[in-house]
């Protein structure tokens, strides 16, 4: 869309959204970023799914790449409470039998260096990891965690430290574990790690649209009138 289309449509759009909305929704946009990524290969249940979309919106990650081989994700919306009209999710699930491929050859051309998770002692630790550029992490199932073809084309592997007796941790958790650790050392790096002017504006547009009622009538109206 044009710029100046958009910006107006926003302006029109915003005569329907409550002024504390709008000012969350700023607040919300300053810290939102695409520089950190998650990719979920083949889970099959929806609840833990469900729980790292939630994770994801409250550590302002935007988008989640969903690979669906063998199992079709399905939001539960006892899980997301409404944090799923926030991100954006991208389903590979195409007829082949195998998406993980089509995932990894979209994240690489948008600049990401894929890691891999995996509690294997042989990995080295999140903790002494450090984020160099744009970085998408993979999960796998709940049991068998990733394929072997994720494993072997991923850029690099990590593990979460465990210190008990039990071998791994639940795949929502271990999400969360991640992304928080590396959000935050994004964060206090030098990197410009937060969304652009027009990202910010596309996003504004497309939460107006999903939070207001009818709103596709509105913008028809706005478009004729324009």
């Amino acid at each position: 869309m044009d710029p100046d289309l958009r910006s107006r449509l926003i302006a029109f759009l915003a005569e329907y959204v409550t002024e504390h909305k709008q000012r969350r929704i700023e607040e919300v946009l300053s810290f939102r970023t695409r520089h950190l990524t998650i990719a979920l290969e083949d889970i099959y249940q929806s609840h833990n799914a469900s729980a790292v979309v939630r994770s994801c919106d409250c550590l302002c990650i935007q988008d989640i790449h969903v690979i669906e081989n063998s199992n079709t994700y399905e939001v539960n919306p006892d899980v997301v409470l409404g944090s799923s009209k926030w991100v954006d999710i991208h389903r590979y699930n195409s007829d082949e039998e195998n998406n993980t491929p089509n995932c990894f050859e979209a994240l690489r051309k948008q600049g990401y260096q894929i890691i891999g998770t995996s509690p294997a002692p042989q990995y080295p630790s999140l903790l002494d990891f450090k984020p160099e550029g744009k970085i998408a992490l993979i999960f796998g199932t709940e049991m068998a965690g990733l394929s072997q073809y994720a494993v072997e084309n991923a850029d690099n592997m990590v593990r979460i430290p465990i210190y008990g007796f039990t071998e791994s941790y639940n795949i929502s958790v271990s999400a969360a574990i991640c992304l928080y650790d590396l959000m935050h050392k994004i964060m206090a790096s030098d990197v410009n790690w937060r969304l652009s002017e027009e990202e910010k504006e596309d996003l504004t547009l497309k939460w107006y649209q999903r939070i207001i009622k009818n709103s596709d009538t509105l913008v028809e109206e706005f478009l004729r009138i324009s």
